[in-house]
C-alpha cells in the first residue's frame, strides 16, 4: 500500500483565508494526499476576514512534509521576521519534496532562501518586493512551476495553483476530474482581475491601498537588499 503524501498548509494571524483554504479545499479531494493545516503554536488564528482558523498542528508537532504550502496576506512582514518560523522553513524546506506558495506567501519563502535559484510569482502588487531578492527569477504569471517549486499569483490563483500541484504531483487527469467536481469554470462579472485589463485609475487606487498596508514590509525589503 502506498503511503499518503503529507500536504501541510501554514496558517497565521491576519492571513488571507482564501490563500490557504481554497487550496485546502481542492487538495483535500486528492486521495493521494493527507492534507492538514498548522500554525506557529498550534492555536487558532484569526484571518483578515475575521474568520477563526483552527490548525491541526503547531511547528513543534507538525508531521514531516512532502508538500509545504505557504499562503500570504496583505502584510506578511511578521512571518518574514519570525525567527522560529524561518528556522522551521529552512529545516523542513531541505526535506520536503515540493515547496509551494500562494500570493505573498512567496515573500515568506523568499526570506528563508527557499526560492533562490528558482522561478516564482506572487500577487501583482508585490512583484517588485519579490524581485528585490536577487537570486529569484520573478515572473508575473497565474501559476509558476520550476522543478519542485510551484507558486501562485494573488488570492484566487490558489485554485489554479492547487489544480496545478495535483497535475504535477499526481497526474493531469486527477486534476481535471477534481476541477469538474468543483465545477471550476470562472466567468468573472468584470474584466478587472489584472492590472493589464483594469482601468489605470483603478489600478493606481488599489496599488495605493496595498502600499499603505504594506509600507513597513516594503521598507524592510528595500533596506535588506540595498546596494
Amino acid at each position: 500500500m502506498t503511503s499518503l503524501m503529507n500536504v501541510g498548509i501554514y496558517v497565521f494571524e491576519d492571513m488571507t483565508m482564501l490563500d490557504g483554504y481554497a487550496p485546502l479545499q481542492i487538495l483535500s479531494f486528492a486521495e493521494q494526499f493527507n492534507t492538514f493545516t498548522f500554525s506557529k503554536n498550534g492555536t487558532p488564528v484569526k484571518s483578515d476576514s475575521g474568520a477563526l482558523l483552527t490548525p491541526d498542528f503547531g511547528l513543534d508537532d507538525c508531521p514531516d512534509l512532502d508538500i509545504l504550502v505557504m499562503p500570504g496576506g496583505g502584510d506578511v512582514l511578521g512571518e518574514m521576521r519570525d525567527s522560529k518560523l524561518q528556522d522551521f522553513l529552512k529545516s523542513k524546506g531541505a526535506e520536503a519534496k515540493y515547496i509551494t506558495s500562494v500570493c505573498t506567501g512567496a515573500l515568506i519563502l523568499a526570506e528563508a532562501g527557499l526560492l533562490d535559484g528558482y522561478k516564482a510569482t506572487t500577487h501583482w502588487a508585490y512583484i517588485e518586493e519579490l524581485a528585490a531578492y536577487p537570486k529569484i527569477d520573478v515572473v508575473d504569471e497565474r501559476v509558476a512551476v520550476d522543478r519542485n517549486r510551484i507558486s501562485g499569483g494573488g488570492i484566487t490563483a490558489g485554485i489554479d495553483f492547487a489544480l496545478t500541484v495535483i497535475a504535477e504531483v499526481i497526474a493531469p487527469e486527477a486534476a481535471q476530474a477534481i476541477q469538474l467536481v468543483f465545477e471550476y469554470r470562472p466567468q468573472p462579472p468584470f474584466n478587472t482581475g489584472s492590472p493589464e485589463t483594469a482601468p489605470k485609475e483603478l489600478v493606481a487606487m488599489v496599488k495605493g491601498m496595498v502600499d499603505e498596508k504594506s509600507k513597513d514590509l516594503q521598507e524592510y525589503v528595500k533596506n535588506k537588499h540595498a546596494a
